[in-house]
């Protein structure tokens, strides 16, 4: 009986519940667009958390059943402000208008051509927040990149102040050509140079040309990453390593806004420990035990074999040993023992860097501004280098009147870079010398400059190296100046039909000055390298004094565009979008290169240089002038239409034309073109119930993409030279260095892109997946040609390579309440590089990449040592060989074998370029509080390192890695550390060893180099208004954040970071803590 009064219980209850349910209606339409209905927008009960409610239709409409206890609906669409909707009582109908999000990125795609809704998006896009929150407090644009991107991945060239940074999308697509992505700023394609590869980044020569390197990263609202061709086929032969748009801060209507932002940071003194360095003492035994051993090479260096020599005690070492020695030379020995000079304490230092931005904003519905200046001076890490960078941006935007809009802005930049001046050796370069440098040398002594007599590495006589000197007579400056100027004009025809024109100037200028005078290492060198037999003697035939070298470039290009786009609705469910357009673009450039002798500094007067011969002036160029004019034609055209905002087909297609191909007709106007389609899912009528499905979206793309080696010319290139006939006689030459070429083109990439955009429970979690597969063709590469023709090789459009790979961008939003929020992000980029086809020198001894990625590494492979401690060498059926059997050697220790065996003795060992890369990125808010964790990763990537030292050219004379006490000896067998040879014994061995490349090619020195780094901790806190409104302040906030804590590497042993490993030359990422200001007035 019980059971049944239970049951009509809870069915009368339910019977009440179902009397007091109502059913809200209403309309969801754009607050942009006022007549438009927002597709897809979802309205759930209550405050949103919960995930119980409803989308609306293809007309906005929708229909919710209620009871009485909610009091309110939440409606939100992505890239719209959520709003929450009080319901009262009687009212049963609502119309509700959406604004967009001023403060979302996601609203709208700017691709540099377009404004693209994202609910039309049918490319692989991806736009950055870069302010502080999301990033952190970057230097540059490109750092703001690392992590954020899936797909993108960033290697720094170098901690030093200006380096700029390695960035590849979606792997690489040229062999030869341009690597780098296209950067655009508001509209206009930026030009610069590659970024230089590891080996040149010994000198800020390298540092410039980077088209972004000037611009400030606070005048930034946000970056637009394009990926497939969908997005990038439109910008024609120059996207193929896909195109990052910069969007630029830009007035708004209302009263004038100002902001402050002021930025102090330390960097702590780089410590050298991890480089594993010999102390004094060690070094002091290591030279005694080879001095005593038959180890000859270079035996009279080192400061124990100079006390020895001066004393003439050398050979009673030699034969008795250290109880052999005198008490004198036994006490000056020891001394050395316990001078430990601190190389990390006097040629490094704490760097202490500071930026300041302030900007003005405003306007009214005719007429709006936006100004902002800026200054950064940044300390490097090693003594005496540094750069500052001085920016101003002007822009406004003007309403003449209904249908025509005008707009102009202007960025300046000029950046001041000083360094040290380099040397071929490299020793001038503090974190290289710092490698070598002799533990127990003292660089003063009763303060005057001790000279380093061992640090040449030859057996000459010393120059008298000092570092101290050489940077007190030397130096090393120069100066970039950047203006680019934009002008926009849009003319409004009717509600559907627009022109749009836009016109950039960007004017680049860098000035380098290198210095060194009469006092310095770097004079008293070139005078050692310019020695002539005179009459009278051997001499330089440089006049007294030092030197003073100058470079100036300049280039000024010029971009022009026209615009014709129609955009209208019909029956308010189909959508159509065309545009079509010309550009016109030209680049003039050109550098200047001055050499002057017998400088004085005080008086700024120079000597004339009175060269003994024609071969002599050859070699030493006074002056050298390029001149380059490139001019380039496109015409292009895109469309789309949607159905219901449900469906879209898009394309695109380019036409380019350019005096650096083309001389062929039908290589002129080659197409470049993309098709495209979206469907969003969760429209479906099958879907309607999925309540918690927010969104669901797949997307495809076909195109093709274009790049351009503007290194190849396809004419017949001859360069002036000089030969000597007769003896003592030049006579005037052209040197033919490259064949014609008249059917030399772009390179081509075809692409292929398949993805999905998801987005559940109110949007909680987000996922984006795409599929890549990139085939390049057409790639400028070496090919060899028959011996008639006069050339050996020549380089033309047959190349071929394939990227594919797979990116993932998932998003979740943690926890959401009123005072505490967590948000997570997670992005991971698979790419797998291969090179299809490629050509190899006939008499090249290292292996062609055909096969293999662009970034291939290949090494001999070994299998430790054998019983005398020489490298055993696998052969190709796995068998163990000496050096002598296995590259065939005959007794003078050159190999036997003909060129292409020798490049089958290597073994694949991988790729410099990262086959996984991504960041995790937390970020918590706790009411007036926030703080961001971001993490970056690259992994499957490998480096190969120097030789910590050569078996059969080891200098004593310098200071090196303590591996090499680990070396084998007749005492010591169990390492993988070669002995150190002697060249009378197993000659051919040590002939090949010595004379040849081959111990750094040893798959010891490659190195796996994978990392994750923790990339920034920000901890931010936002004043509340009434301490700050107090002294007219409407917001500020302040903050601290630590970049580059740490790294998980998997072995960067010897090196001081995994992203410049391999380069002993680059200054290493610094750690920092940045203090941070921010005011709103």
């Amino acid at each position: 009986m019980k059971k049944i009064y239970t049951i009509l219980l809870l069915m009368l209850c339910a019977l009440q519940g179902f009397a007091q349910e109502r059913i809200i209606t209403g309309t969801v339409k754009d607050g942009d667009l006022k007549d438009e209905p927002l597709i897809g927008a979802t309205i759930s009960k209550g405050s949103g958390k919960v995930s119980s409610g409803t989308i609306t239709d293809y007309e906005g409409k929708f229909k919710l059943p209620v009871d009485k206890s909610t009091k309110e609906i939440t409606v939100s669409y992505i890239g719209y402000t959520t709003q929450t909707i009080k319901l009262k009582a009687g009212v049963n109908h609502y119309e509700i208008v959406l604004m967009p999000d001023a403060h979302s990125i996601n609203e709208v795609v700017v691709t540099g051509y377009q404004r693209i809704d994202r609910r039309k998006l049918t490319a692989a896009v991806t736009t950055v927040d870069i302010s502080d929150k999301a990033v952190g407090a970057v230097k540059n644009i490109d750092q703001a990149l690392a992590g954020q991107i899936a797909g993108l991945s960033t290697v720094s060239s170098s901690g030093a102040p200006g380096a700029p940074v390695k960035i590849r999308i979606r792997g690489t697509a040229s062999i030869n050509g341009t690597q780098e992505p296209l950067w655009v700023l508001d509209g206009i394609p930026l030009e610069g140079t590659d970024i230089p590869s590891m080996e040149n980044l010994n000198d800020i020569d390298d540092m410039y040309q980077t088209s972004i390197a000037g611009i400030n990263p606070s005048d930034i609202e946000n970056i637009t990453v394009l990926k497939d061709a969908a997005a990038t086929a439109i910008y024609g032969a120059r996207a193929a390593n896909g195109v990052i748009v910069i969007t630029t801060k830009k007035g708004k209507e209302g009263r004038p806004v100002i902001n402050f932002s002021a930025k102090y940071t330390y960097s702590p003194k780089l410590n050298i420990d991890r480089l594993n360095l010999l102390n004094a003492d060690e070094k002091v035994d290591l030279e005694l035990g080879l001095l005593g051993s038959d180890y000859t090479f270079r035996e009279n260096k080192g400061e124990v074999a100079n006390i020895l020599k001066t004393l003439n005690e050398t050979e009673a070492y030699k034969k008795g040993g250290w109880n052999a020695l005198s008490p004198s030379a036994q006490t000056q020995i020891n001394a050395l023992r316990s001078i430990n000079t601190d190389w990390n304490d006097i040629l490094l230092r704490s760097a202490f860097n500071q930026e300041y931005n302030a900007s003005v904003a405003g306007g009214s519905d005719r007429a709006k501004y936006y100004t902002s200046v800026g200054y950064y001076d940044e300390q490097g890490n090693v003594k005496g280098v540094d750069n500052k960078r001085f920016n101003m941006t002007l822009k406004t935007d003007y309403r003449i009147n209904k249908i025509l809009k005008l707009g102009a802005s202007v960025y300046a930049n000029q950046r001041k870079q000083s360094s040290y001046l380099t040397d071929t050796n490299g020793f001038t370069n503090p974190v290289y010398y710092s490698r070598l440098a002799n533990p127990y040398f003292r660089p003063f002594i009763d303060g005057k400059y001790n000279y380093d007599t061992n640090v040449q590495g030859k057996e000459t006589s010393s120059l008298n190296f000092n570092i101290f000197e050489e940077r007190e007579n030397s130096h090393n400056r120069r100066t970039d100046r950047s203006m680019m100027a934009i002008f926009d004009a849009e003319l409004q025809f009717t509600k559907d039909l627009k022109l749009t024109s836009q016109f950039g100037l960007q004017y680049d200028n860098y000035s380098l000055e290198k210095y060194a005078g009469e006092n310095s290492y770097a004079m008293r060198k070139e005078k050692l390298n310019t020695v002539y037999d005179f009459k009278d003697g051997k001499r330089s035939y440089l006049p007294e004094g030092g030197t003073h070298k100058t470079t100036s470039y300049n280039s000024l290009q010029w971009t022009w565009k026209a615009m014709l786009e129609y955009a209208r609705r019909f029956n308010k469910i189909h959508d159509v979008e065309l545009l079509a357009g010309s550009e016109v673009r030209h680049i003039d450039s050109e550098s200047i290169y001055s050499a002057a002798y017998g400088y004085d500094a005080r008086t700024l007067t120079t000597h004339p240089v009175i060269f003994p011969s024609e071969v002599s002036a050859e070699s030493l160029p006074l002056h050298r002038e390029n001149k380059a004019e490139n001019a380039y034609v496109s015409w292009f055209a895109t469309g789309s239409y949607t159905l219901l905002y449900r469906y879209t087909l898009g394309g695109s297609v380019r036409f380019d034309g350019s005096d650096v191909f083309g001389v062929a007709k039908k290589y002129r106007y080659l197409p470049l073109y993309s098709v495209s389609a979206l469907w969003r899912v969760h429209q479906e009528k099958f879907l309607k119930n999925a309540k918690w499905l927010n969104n669901f979206a797949l997307r495809a793309s076909y195109g093709i993409q274009g790049n351009i080696d503007k290194n190849t010319s396809p004419y017949l290139i001859g360069l002036y030279d000089k030969t000597s006939i007769l003896p003592g006689k030049g006579e005037q030459m052209i040197k033919a260095e490259t064949a014609p070429n008249p059917d030399l083109r772009w390179e081509k990439t075809k692409n292929v892109n398949l993805g999905t955009d998801i987005a559940v429970l109110n949007n909680a979690l987000t996922l984006s997946v795409d599929y890549y597969y990139r085939r390049s063709s057409d790639l400028i590469g070496m090919r060899m040609l028959p011996l008639e023709t006069g050339f050996a090789a020549t380089t033309i459009n047959w190349a071929s390579m394939e990227n594919k790979g797979w990116e993932i961008a998932l998003g979740s939003r943690n926890i959401y309440t009123k005072d505490f929020h967590w948000t997570t992000n997670l992005n991971l980029g698979f790419n797998t590089n291969k090179i299809l086809n490629e050509s190899v020198a006939e008499n090249s001894t290292y292996p062609g990449r055909e096969g293999y990625p662009v970034g291939a590494i290949f090494a001999y492979k070994t299998a430790g040592l054998d019983a005398e401690g020489y490298p055993v060498f696998v052969g190709a059926a796995g068998e163990k060989l000496t050096a002598e059997e296995f590259f065939k050697l005959n007794k003078a220790g050159a190999s036997t074998l003909s060129a292409e065996k020798q490049r089958n003795l290597y073994t694949y060992m991988g790729t410099t370029d990262p086959k996984v890369s991504g960041g995790f990125i937390n970020h918590f808010e706790y009411k007036d509080w926030q703080l961001g964790v971001n993490f970056i990763f690259n992994l499957g990537m490998k480096v190969r390192v120097q030789p910590t030292y050569s078996p059969t050219n080891y200098d004593r004379g310098l200071n090196t890695n303590r591996d090499i006490l680990n070396r084998w000896t007749a005492n010591h067998t169990n390492t993988t550390f070669p002995r150190l040879m002697v060249s009378g014994y197993r000659v051919p061995e040590y002939v090949q060893y010595s004379e040849y490349n081959t111990y750094s090619m040893l798959d010891t020195w490659v190195r796996n180099n994978s990392y994750m780094r923790l990339q920034s901790v920000r901890l931010g806190y936002k004043l509340p208004k009434t301490w700050v409104n107090r002294v007219g302040i409407a917001n500020a906030s302040v903050s601290v954040e630590a970049r580059n804590l740490f790294v998980f590497a998997s072995n960067y042993t010897n090196y001081l970071d995994p992203e410049t490993m391999g380069n002993p030359f680059a200054q290493p990422i610094p750690k920092s803590v940045i203090f941070g200001l921010n005011l709103n007035f």
